[in-house]
């Protein structure tokens, strides 16, 4: 994939244009690099055409304390609480995922839509059990890596997170942490996947709802971090983080092999047809005006349905058993195809002055590095603060280990007001 991406790439540019081991975490990280194979979490149970989330709002409850069954936890109060975005919905305790000094929580919260319409998302958190400091406990967000797109994919469903996972080895006893199942990921509606607002709203969200939980006492300084799809939802929680949520400081933010380059995906989307439908469903489910007739062909159309139906291995299995053409002939070249793609890129502007740090493996045959030096490109340019750092070697799930394990010391650092930053951008001429 890489190769033909790298391509894709080339001539896209001349155009117009839970405590647990290594072996567990990438066992669970494996849908990250979902080039083929079947997901094996079972089907979805959303129907071909999601129902859409409720806009009517009322005056807002505290939030619920959970009590019925898993499934039930996921039904959409209707109408919606009032309340801004990032209000706690409802939570509870999830029993057996649990990590060392804090109380893991499933919950749901509100987040708004590019419409502009209140909706609910899910996901995780944990709050330490240890006493909160003075000034409010340091907090980290979480983007996560591609899962897929139906209901049955969601982190919060599965009881599956590794990054959540990485994440909470090392920083469980002191940090406030969530991490968001992302819009329409349990919840009603398609997701928007590698749509960048909306993946920013909800990982910037999660971490306002966590800080309703019991006991939470947040902070205002935040951390976020995310890997592959995550590392795209990363970018672009910085990104709307200073609008978003004016009252928190950002103290850093981590990418990891960001599937950044939304329109160069578009463009070779005959070639990786999988990554393809699925970010074609993603992009239509935010930009409902954009006609699916302009990229797809009846038979492409026919196989987008797998999306609401499985997990990415599914996904990558029905578009790879297709036998006539998926994409219509130059599709992506179509407006607002063209422009909504390069749209959904990371790192196209610089709203805070907080570091980032990018990583990737060299190794990596799922996302090119050629994503990630286009990130880096852009952000420098933007005079943003970025350390770049490559690793020597590990395909794109397993350099995932190492690299959260270097992130999140240097996220630990700048919490402590260390001198932990070097900015590897070249100096402006």
């Amino acid at each position: 994939m890489t190769g033909v991406l790298l391509q894709v790439a080339c001539n896209f540019m001349r155009a117009p244009r839970l405590a647990v081991s290594a072996a567990a975490v990438l066992c669970l990280l494996a849908p990250l690099a979902a080039c083929s194979g079947s997901s094996d979490s079972g089907s979805a149970t959303k129907e071909d055409e999601p129902a859409e989330a409720s806009t009517t709002t009322t005056t807002a409850p505290a939030a619920e304390v959970y009590e019925g069954d898993a499934k039930g936890f996921y039904d959409v109060p209707d109408p919606l609480p009032d309340g801004p975005h990032g209000t706690l919905i409802r939570y509870e305790v999830m029993d057996g995922y649990e990590f060392d000094g804090a109380t893991t929580y499933r919950i749901m919260y509100l987040s708004e839509s590019l419409a502009g319409d209140p909706i609910a998302v899910t996901g995780m958190a944990t709050v330490p059990t240890a006493e909160a400091p003075e000034d409010g406990r340091p907090m980290v967000t979480v983007a996560h890596g591609t899962t897929g797109i139906a209901d049955a994919c969601s982190p919060s469903v599965t009881g599956k997170n590794a990054e959540m996972s990485l994440v909470e080895n090392a920083l469980s006893e002191k940090y406030l942490v969530a991490a968001t199942d992302y819009e329409g990921l349990g919840t009603p509606g398609r997701h928007p996947y590698l749509v960048g607002q909306s993946e920013g709203r909800s990982t910037i969200d999660a971490i306002l709802a966590a800080g309703e939980l019991p006991d939470a006492h947040p902070g205002t300084e935040l951390g976020i971090v995310g890997y592959s799809q995550g590392g795209h939802g990363a970018l672009w929680a910085n990104q709307v983080a200073t609008e978003w949520a004016p009252g928190l400081e950002v103290v850093g933010t981590f990418s990891g092999a960001p599937a950044s380059e939304i329109g160069v995906i578009l463009a070779a989307s005959e070639q990786v047809k999988g990554f393809g439908i699925m970010v074609i469903a993603g992009i239509n489910a935010a930009y409902p005006d954009a006609d699916l007739d302009d990229i797809l062909t009846p038979e492409g159309q026919a196989v987008l349905k797998s999306v609401d139906e499985g997990c990415v291995g599914d996904v990558f299995d029905a578009a790879g058993a297709a036998k006539g053409q998926l994409f219509v002939p130059d599709g992506n070249q179509t407006e607002p195809w063209s422009d909504l793609g390069k749209e959904q890129d990371a790192g196209t502007e610089k709203t805070n002055d907080a570091p980032i740090l990018l990583m990737h493996s060299d190794e990596d045959q799922t996302v090119p590095t050629f994503f990630i030096d286009q990130v880096e490109q852009r952000m420098c340019a933007n005079g943003q603060v970025v350390e770049r750092i490559d690793l020597p070697e590990g395909n794109h799930t397993s350099a995932a280990v190492p690299a959260y394990e270097q992130a999140l010391t240097w996220m630990q650092g700048l919490f402590a007001g260390k001198d932990v930053v070097k900015n590897t951008c070249p100096a402006p001429t």
